[in-house]
């Protein structure tokens, strides 16, 4: 075989493995993007909020928060009554907002009925400047993992060195059933002192700082 022949047949393979590299990672991301959808249709399906929270090491995350999957969000987030509880979201710093009711929280903090409404940019303005105590500056990295859409949250300025890992469910039953990660620190669902309307009001707790 001639050495152009050669160089020919080479570039052929590399082209073929290349491709198939790119064809299977795309389909990897696909299907991940695909049950990220399907589990946020489970959670979103109605008005419920039902969650668990635990506080994390942030130098200690197991997980890749690099990978292309992970979405992630730069959260302003304001509260304009505390009850109700009722805050705006500037996300990205004006990519999108949002405005949210939660009431009718549950005596273990785990379920709370919840209503997003998406705002545009006046709508936010006019929200803000009626904002209650401090302005929650956080990223959040949100993804699939193991069954389960998990957000991972950042904390930034008064309350930096703060880190939640959160899990939203369908059912009441399946957040029952769910093992807590042994990397964690602790879980404080049901410990209002890290609701995030508590941290706007109060700031870090004691035992954080």
């Amino acid at each position: 075989m001639s050495v152009k022949k050669k160089v020919a047949v080479t570039l052929v393979a590399v082209l073929a493995v290349t491709g198939f590299i790119y064809v299977f990672i795309n389909r990897v991301l696909n299907s991940d993007n695909a049950l990220y959808s399907e589990r946020l249709d489970e959670i979103l399906a109605d008005e419920k909020e039902i969650e668990r929270k635990w506080v994390i090491d942030k130098d200690k995350i197991p997980y890749d928060l690099d990978k292309e999957d992970v979405r992630v969000y730069e959260i302003e987030q304001t509260y304009i009554c505390f009850d109700p509880e009722m805050r705006v979201r500037r996300y990205n710093g004006g990519e999108f907002y949002e405005y949210t009711v939660k009431t009718n929280m549950t005596s273990d903090g785990m379920v709370r009925d919840e209503v997003n409404i998406d705002i545009n940019e006046t709508q936010y303005n006019n929200l803000v400047i009626k904002k209650e105590g401090n302005t929650i500056n956080k990223t959040r990295y949100q993804f699939y993992s193991e069954g389960q859409l998990i957000a991972i949250d950042i904390f930034h300025g008064d309350l930096d060195g703060l880190a939640y890992m959160e899990i939203e469910f369908p059912t009441m039953e399946e957040s029952l059933e769910y093992e807590t990660s042994d990397w964690v620190i602790r879980e404080v669902t049901d410990d209002i002192n890290y609701k995030n309307g508590h941290l706007a009001r109060y700031g870090i707790p004691e035992n954080e700082k």
